[in-house]
């Protein structure tokens, strides 16, 4: 602000009689009229009270020509409000230049893009997002969405105040605790190197599920990665190729990782047993005793029926169809059911979605479980949005499901890829009415 005089005018309540002009001259008083008697000394006009107007003792007294007489009260009054009013105003412009630019440590999950698995160039894609090999493919019609979640607050994508804000007044976005999503303690890299690793093991358990369930694959091939502590001392390599075990005297030959968990919740801790691997192309025996399940949750028992082995196992299907995807910069595990319903749409005769626009969400193991995901409500309201009819929920997510489902879009519950593919072929042929619901899941819990 450019600094102001002020003029004895330009006071505040000092404004000018009728009459005066706009700007005083400094105050004088004619002394003629009251000329002293002779022998009588002249009295100043501005020590006379009655000529100035002023107090007799003098405390507010004008002030002698060419100087301003004091404030009024009122007009100190005004000037301390006027102080006050610019003090608010800098601290409002603080405070709302803070809620824009300052980062708060929440992470607000907002519905994200879509993409169909099933689309290619002829679709306006860029390229096939789903490309099986190994095998004859057909042609596909429709769409199998999977969906996303936009997250703000992680690493390089800051929140501000003026964000939750908005994410609040919201019935589309969420707001989180940053260390339920993206603890502090990782980088930007590592994020994204945590959400790319896990792309890469959903889609790897998807290729393995679709395979088994259409019969492309008789078998999984279970590869040892590592073992426990417990089994530190043990003969086994990592490489070695899981093919039997055998217990009390009875050899079962393991097929795929399903089987083997089985097996095992009939087996008690400390068991004996002998696994069979092929080793550079030769059998191995190798002797070990079965461990007690973690106790994860802490409540005493385990969390687990039998017992584990104790090693690290890789599983892939014994086949030669091979499936990858187009999606490098989507992150995270929970398009598994998706892009397993993608690879048996491609590989199957005939047209799964019969046409339909489908989304879905859901993570996937490789014995075909559904198992639940984050941000269920935004995955719905961003498959409405880009024209899906119908959505596959997890059926572990179905708390969150009722009371959220945009308009006009009609959400069934699955618990594993069989179901899956049979809800599917039930929307393709507008035959929903015996199909699971997410109520029907609730009431029945």
């Amino acid at each position: 602000m450019f600094p102001v005089t002020l003029r004895p005018s330009d006071a505040p309540g000092t404004e000018p009689h009728a009459g005066d002009p706009e700007d005083h001259a400094p105050t004088t008083v004619d002394t003629s009229a009251d000329s002293p008697e002779p022998g009588q000394s002249a009295v100043p006009a501005a020590a006379t009270s009655s000529a100035a107007g002023t107090d007799p003792d003098g405390e507010d007294a004008a002030v002698a020509a060419g100087c301003a007489a004091p404030q009024a009260p009122h007009a100190r009054l005004r000037g301390r409000r006027r102080s006050r009013l610019l003090i608010g105003l800098a601290l409002a412009a603080a405070l709302v230049i803070a809620g824009a630019t300052v980062p708060v440590n929440k992470v607000i999950q907002a519905p994200g893009p879509t993409w169909n698995v099933l689309a290619g160039p002829s679709d306006g894609a860029e390229e096939d997002l789903l490309t099986v090999t190994g095998t004859q493919t057909y042609e596909t019609t429709g769409a199998l969405r999977m969906t996303t979640v936009s997250v703000s607050g992680c690493p390089g994508y800051p929140v501000t105040f003026f964000m939750l804000v908005d994410a609040w007044l919201s019935s589309d976005k969420t707001v989180l605790d940053r260390e339920q999503v993206c603890p502090k303690t990782l980088t930007a890299e590592q994020v994204e190197e945590v959400n790319q690793a896990q792309m890469t093991s959903s889609q790897d358990a998807a290729v393995v599920a679709a395979l088994m369930e259409t019969g492309h694959a008789p078998r999984m091939v279970l590869t040892i990665e590592g073992t426990a502590e417990e089994q530190a001392g043990s003969d086994l390599q990592a490489g070695d190729v899981l093919k039997s075990i055998t217990t009390a005297g009875t050899r079962t030959t393991i097929d795929s990782y399903p089987q083997l968990r089985d097996l095992l919740t009939t087996i008690d801790p400390g068991t004996p047993v002998t696994l069979q691997v092929e080793r550079d192309g030769a059998d191995v025996d190798v002797t070990l005793s079965t461990i007690t399940p973690q106790d994860a949750d802490g409540d005493g028992r385990p969390d687990s029926e039998g017992s584990l082995l104790g090693l690290s196992l890789s599983a892939r299907a014994d086949s030669d169809v091979d499936a990858s995807f187009g999606l490098s910069d989507v992150g995270g595990p929970s398009a598994g059911t998706i892009f397993a319903l993608g690879i048996i749409d491609e590989i199957t005769p005939g047209d799964l979605t019969g046409g339909k626009d489908i989304a879905g969400t859901g993570t996937i193991s490789i014995d075909g479980t559904v198992g639940a995901i984050g941000g269920i409500r935004q995955k719905m309201a961003g498959a409405r949005k880009d024209g899906s009819d119908y959505f596959l929920a997890p059926a572990a997510n179905c708390q969150e499901v009722v009371g959220n489902v945009p308009n006009g879009l009609e959400v069934y519950a699955v618990g594993t890829l069989h179901e899956a593919v049979s809800t599917v072929q039930a929307i393709a042929a507008d035959d929903t009415d015996g199909l699971m619901t997410c109520e029907a899941v609730l009431a029945a819990d």
